[in-house]
């Protein structure tokens, strides 16, 4: 099946045998092929139980029969395009602060507009099936300044129906009156998208927006006893406020129930009480939770990833006991999947704190601070061997990875490494969807967030970059669109009025590349607002600082921002810092430069892309050094906000 609809044979990304059979002695299956719409999730799936190691756990021969009838006989229903949605509550009591359309799992927000009005084009368009929900999420004040949230779903077939007669559905609630804007019904089938037809022949979809169809929010499940500091470790990886609203008595805890903060919506949580001395039955719960979830035949309501946390232990202190023990022992079998299991030693900071004080400070005599922080740290460290790293890998073995962390400011860096661990190990042994969307959840390195954006722009639109038929075919504003689209979605700011998404924070970043000077072939962004395309020297140069400069802004917007939500002050601030640095007049020096030195045929190489590429990382910081940054930047005050 995976050869027939992708044209790849299973594991032709791998062309040495004996590696195949140690990636399949370890559980792993093959890749899944990027950019064939042929193959759905449901197919991915079942292929993948077809692949299994051991043959007791592949399906049998009657029900592949069955699968592959069934498939061969469905195709895509009618479909919809939403162009835009606008919401009125002019004459309603109700205050609307915030309205999100919601497709599946898919969410766009509604940005505001003038008065009680709200209005949001779409470009591309949202494509819905028959079967897909539809609703627009709603949050707004009543009396006594009570916030309420509900959620107004649309009948699609209604929706089907009356398209063909009108371009606009309109709907009324509670004297809300809500359009949606359509284009006419059509009706499309997987088979007529041809293997050979290229992405400049299709509609510029979002790459993010696949994704996220795919895998909308990454899904872990955190353990750990009360007091281990799971809150606190949660809110600050994913840039949250009370990710554990206490639905539950302290020490309670339901494993099945989903966290999903309005603060990141990019993530879900399951939070599992930690495993006490001779109590087995927490054990059975999340083993047999865990199992329920790897059933799951959508990859969204798959586990993940499993945080196992611990308090770092005093000296003598045992680290494991019974239940957890058992735990580990169901990893080590092979019993959980794939999942990958990251134990975290949480309060690192305690236990620096801790050495410092009892420490016999007659070696730091004549030591710089730099010099003693470094020597505490080694200390510890050697403690942590002792006492945590070394009875985990005597019993758990070297499989299961560990992060030593802290929740405050000052070790930022160490949340940032136990994320990079987490996203390694699920690309590893999930799927790279996955491994992209934690990366867009977390919020504490900004590295991730550059190597996202990397991986989600080379998968399809930054292939433009050596493509001159590309530009030919489609104007430069429909691609500087598509990966404003993409990078923001990546870089998953708190920006509840979708800031970033608006007209006049795209007229920012254009306005910096439109002053770039390529000589006489450049065509301004004026002129490219009325979808005149433009040489491709004058395109390559505009296409390469876009992603450039947007990216290196939300850098800078980390440094301003520090965990608040995002404001119109800090967005005009950040852009504002980064144009008047040395960075912004280097990365366009570099630019025109480079591109004034090559050939048509020199930029078509794919060298070019990677030498784009090495330009962002250069300027790169890592959370070490944002950290260190940040602590000398003063706190944007975003309230009141300011105009753009």
């Amino acid at each position: 099946m995976l050869q027939v609809l992708s044209g790849c044979c299973p594991w032709s990304e791998i062309r040495a045998e004996p590696s195949i059979i140690i990636k399949m002695s370890q559980g792993c299956g093959p890749q899944r092929p990027d950019s064939y719409p042929l193959i759905i999730d449901s197919d991915w799936n079942f292929i993948q139980e077809c692949l299994q190691f051991k043959s007791e756990l592949r399906p049998p021969a009657d029900k592949v029969l069955d699968f592959v009838m069934h498939r061969s006989h469905s195709s895509t229903p009618c479909a919809l395009q939403i162009f835009g949605i606008s919401v009125d509550s002019s004459n309603s009591e109700k205050n609307v602060e915030l309205a999100e359309a919601r497709i599946n799992q898919l969410l766009r927000p509604i940005a505001h507009n003038a008065g009680k009005t709200m209005r949001q084009t779409f470009s591309p368009p949202i494509k819905i099936l028959l079967g897909d929900t539809f609703s627009l999420h709603l949050r707004y004040r009543r009396r006594f300044r009570k916030i309420d949230d509900e959620d107004i779903h649309f009948d699609l077939t209604d929706m089907l129906r009356t398209s063909d007669a009108r371009q606009e559905y309109h709907k009324s609630h509670d004297n809300i009156k809500i359009v949606v804007v359509l284009s006419g019904n059509t009706i499309t089938e997987h088979t007529e998208q041809s293997a050979s037809t290229s992405d400049t022949t299709l509609e510029l979809q979002p790459t993010t927006s696949e994704i996220i169809q795919i895998c909308p929010r990454f899904r872990i499940l955190v353990i750990g006893k009360t007091g281990v500091g799971k809150s606190l470790l949660i809110n600050r990886a994913f840039g949250v406020h009370e990710a554990m609203a206490s639905f539950h008595k302290p020490g309670e805890a339901d494993i099945d129930h989903e966290f999903i903060s309005p603060q990141n919506d990019r993530f879900v949580l399951h939070d599992s009480k930690g495993f006490e001395p001779g109590e087995e039955g927490n054990v059975i719960i999340v083993r047999d939770f865990i199992e329920r979830r790897r059933k799951k035949p959508d990859l969204k309501d798959q586990i993940h990833a499993v945080w196992l946390c611990f308090e770092i232990p005093r000296a003598g202190g045992r680290l494991l006991e019974t239940g957890t023990e058992d735990f580990l022992t169901l990893k080590r079998n092979g019993n959980l999947g794939n999942i990958p299991v990251i134990v975290v030693f949480t309060q690192y900071d305690k236990l620096l704190e801790r050495i410092h004080r009892t420490l016999d400070e007659s070696p730091l005599v004549g030591l710089s601070s730099s010099a003693v922080k470094e020597f505490i740290k080694n200390k510890a460290d050697a403690e942590l061997k002792e006492i945590c790293i070394g009875p985990l890998e005597k019993f758990a073995g070297l499989d299961v990875p560990y992060a030593m962390v802290s929740t405050k400011e000052e070790y930022a860096e160490t949340l940032a490494r136990l994320i990079q661990i987490t996203e390694d190990r699920v690309c590893k042994h999930v799927v790279t969807e996955a491994s992209v969307m934690i990366s867009i959840a977390q919020r504490v390195d900004p590295g991730l967030k550059f190597k996202a954006s990397i991986d989600v722009g080379k998968r399809r639109y930054w292939k433009a970059l050596t493509s001159y038929p590309a530009f030919q075919d489609r104007g430069l504003r429909d691609w500087l669109r598509v990966l404003h689209f993409d990078i923001v979605a990546v870089w998953n700011f708190d920006d509840p009025y979708s800031y970033l998404y608006s007209d006049d924070f795209r007229k920012l970043m254009v306005n910096m590349i439109d002053k770039l000077d390529s000589g006489p072939t450049t065509k301004t962004m004026a002129v490219i607002a009325k979808y005149v395309y433009p040489s491709y020297g004058a395109a390559f140069q505009h296409f390469a600082a876009y992603v450039v400069d947007l990216t290196l802004v939300f850098q800078t917007l980390c440094l301003v921002l520090g965990g608040q939500e995002l404001s119109r002050r800090a967005i005009k601030l950040a852009v504002a810092s980064y144009h008047a640095s040395p960075t912004s007049g280097e990365v366009h020096n570099w630019i025109q430069e480079y591109n004034r030195t090559l050939t048509l045929r020199q930029r078509a190489d794919r060298d070019t892309l990677d030498r784009i590429i090495e330009l962002m990382e250069l300027y790169h910081i890592d959370e070490e050094g944002i950290s260190a940054i940040r602590a000398q930047i003063p706190t944007v005050d975003s309230v009141p906000d300011e105009p753009w």
